[in-house]
């Protein structure tokens, strides 16, 4: 992935890294409580299996991928379900702090990617690939080969969870202005608001275009599910798919 991209994720790790992967206002400034940052991936990935539950989807509870995993706050509660989680994230700085802060965990790990592929993950070996709140900040040719990884290391059965940005929401003013500058004006509001470090990119990919990438590589979409992750500017999916075949 391009440097620029990278540098903004190391940036963001180094200072403020519990901010950088929630980002609410008021706890700019390292202001998370760790207990409570936590706890909120923890019930997040309850009513994640919750959700899979009630669409039919039970993926074995063996080794599952947590993308985009920044200091771990989803892929330590899925080390609670899952016999092996490895969190992969780009930010070298993100996954400092995830191995200090999650050092407790014997069966979770973090490993660096370089930001448009798995190539440290074997083909079909995962049992359930998950990642949210992520591939929106990437430039869409990098969502789409993140999109065929996903498919290409989950197992025959596995099931894949994830969200991203469709389109902007032009009826709103965030989303018109997205639509007509792209990241100019979401760079120069997050400058004002929170610094110059804090830049966060936003990128869409649209929802018919996901659904081809998937069923050209045998992922078979049950449910793409709109959702505001992404902010009100924008219309967001999060896609439930199973990999077709048996092992």
């Amino acid at each position: 992935m391009n440097n620029k991209y990278r540098q903004q994720w190391e940036t963001l790790g180094g200072e403020d890294p519990y901010w950088a992967v929630l980002s609410e206002p008021d706890k700019k400034g390292d202001k998370w409580d760790k207990a409570e940052f936590f706890q909120t991936g923890a019930d997040d990935i309850e009513g994640l299996l919750l959700r899979l539950d009630q669409l039919g989807l039970h993926p074995e509870f063996g080794f599952a991928l947590d993308y985009g995993c920044g200091v771990g706050r989803l892929s330590r509660a899925l080390a609670g379900s899952f016999e092996r989680v490895i969190g992969v994230d780009i930010s070298e700085t993100m996954l400092s702090e995830a191995r200090a802060i999650n050092a407790g965990y014997d069966n979770l790990q973090f490993s660096r990617n370089d930001g448009a592929s798995l190539k440290n993950v074997a083909s079909e070996s995962v049992d359930f690939v998950y990642s949210n709140l992520v591939l929106q900040h990437s430039p869409r040719y990098i969502q789409r080969l993140l999109i065929g990884e996903f498919c290409r290391v989950l197992r025959p059965g596995g099931v894949l969870v994830f969200q991203t940005a469709s389109h902007q929401d032009k009826t709103t003013i965030g989303g018109l202005l997205h639509f007509l500058t792209g990241n100019l004006m979401t760079k120069l509001a997050a400058r004002i608001r929170y610094g110059k470090s804090s830049i966060m990119e936003m990128h869409t990919i649209g929802i018919k275009e996901v659904i081809k990438i998937l069923k050209k590589t045998g992922v078979e979409v049950l449910e793409a599910e709109k959702c505001d992750a992404a902010g009100s500017a924008f219309i967001s999916y999060t896609y439930y798919a199973v990999k077709l075949g048996q092992e």
